[in-house]
């Protein structure tokens, strides 16, 4: 092996360019698939994490009824406890469970907010400030004023909604809603606090109250929407649900109430994982592209070396050998190639994964609810590192096989012929 190893080493150095050219080809491909790779999983990871901060957490649990008219945000099915004895018993007893660290009530509804004599519809939440800073952090967004407090009439809103309806920190603003009962109503808070996000949905579409007082305002006691379940890693969420599951086949009698993990019957989320894994196998065919011209160089040099196989064939070197000596130059190339790839796509994944890629003009009208940060952020990874050097070297080793079979098949008269 050790002289196979050094006569493959020999016959790189021999044809420098073509060796230089092939190992370039496979680092450009490289370079791509560490940055696709750290770009998808950043945007993926961004929206994943959106998506469980402000609608699912890691577990949900909500009325069933609710469920099928969420979008007309309902406030007649709502979680209530076990046997209506309210929300909180039910959360004292989902913390007593191994792996909840926090369960987060959440009421929403619908509100109108008078801008220039039109009507402007929104949504209100009301949640508890200090578990939903705990949670979402969302008090680093706060640029202007605080957060609300529990028993206050105060509200915070976004930047981008504040200047629709003409209003800035201190002042008063008037909304109206419907009450669980469906009368027509209007309340009026203090704006307490700024949000400015580049999550629109923050920016331009909700207005947050505490939850005591939305429950006073619409008559809800001991009601909310829905309850978020957070575990230490909603990667292991799933380990969690089954104990959860247990709770409520013994306290939900009635079968009112559903469990939803945070990636389950939520089409959009369910769609990125298949794209997950989607992506994976264009990766793999990125690196075939590149190795097209790795496998050229190779037939190329066969081609040339034709008469200097057949005499090693004919001085007693086996059909395996030959084959092993040109699957190792072709394995040579991928290690060099796929090195130099991983160094440069990592430092270009790192500067991004700091300064981030704006695609505001691309993402101009999707909806807000959609959650999407309009710029992303790679993901920079040894994780990510190893998996493209592993790819590019497992790649372009199998895909050298083919000439390195070539010339292995190759009859030493014919050759030297």
């Amino acid at each position: 092996m050790k002289f196979l190893w050094s006569l493959a080493r020999k016959n790189l150095s021999r044809s420098r360019i073509r060796t230089i050219v092939s190992v370039i080809a496979i680092a450009i491909a490289i370079i791509s698939v560490v940055f696709l790779r750290g770009l998808i999983s950043g945007m993926l990871n961004s929206t994943f994490e959106n998506h469980i901060f402000y609608k699912a957490g890691h577990i949900r649990i909500i009325n069933r009824e609710y469920k099928l008219k969420e979008h007309l945000i309902s406030l007649n099915y709502t979680v209530d406890g076990f046997n209506d004895t309210g929300y909180e018993e039910m959360a004292g007893e989902l913390k007593q469970i191994a792996g909840v660290r926090q369960v987060l009530p959440r009421l929403r509804f619908a509100v109108m907010v008078s801008q220039d004599d039109k009507l402007t519809g929104l949504m209100g939440w009301g949640i508890e400030p200090e578990e939903e800073v705990r949670f979402t952090g969302m008090d680093k967004y706060i640029t202007e004023g605080r957060m609300v407090k529990t028993d206050k009439r105060e509200l915070i809103m976004g930047a981008a909604l504040m200047d629709k309806i003409g209003k800035k920190v201190g002042d008063k603003v008037t909304f109206l809603y419907h009450t669980a009962f469906d009368s027509f109503r209007a309340s009026t808070f203090q704006l307490v606090g700024k949000i400015e996000s580049n999550l629109d949905f923050l920016n331009k579409e909700v207005l947050f109250l505490p939850l005591d007082q939305a429950q006073v305002i619409l008559e809800m006691p001991g009601e909310v929407t829905e309850l978020l379940i957070v575990t230490p890693d909603y990667n292991q969420a799933g380990k969690v649900l089954p104990s959860i599951a247990d709770l409520f086949t013994a306290r939900d009698l009635s079968h009112k109430y559903m469990l939803q993990l945070w990636n389950r019957d939520y089409d959009l989320i369910e769609l990125f994982a298949l794209a997950q894994v989607i992506y994976n196998f264009v990766y793999i065919f990125i690196i075939i592209l590149s190795c097209l011209v790795l496998i050229n160089t190779l037939v190329m040099i066969i081609n040339e070396r034709k008469r200097e196989i057949g005499m090693m064939s004919a001085l007693g070197l086996k059909a395996n050998e030959i084959l092993c000596l040109f699957a190792l130059e072709g394995m040579t190339i991928g290690v060099l190639g796929s090195a130099l790839g991983i160094v440069i796509g990592g430092i270009v994944t790192k500067i991004f994964s700091i300064v981030g890629m704006d695609f505001s003009a691309a993402m101009e009208g999707m909806g807000a609810d959609l959650l999407f940060e309009p710029i992303f952020y790679t993901d920079f990874s040894v994780g990510n590192l190893i998996f493209a050097f592993v790819l590019g070297v497992v790649v372009v080793t199998v895909a050298s096989m083919i000439p390195a079979r070539m010339a292995a098949q190759l009859e030493p008269t014919e050759a030297m012929r």
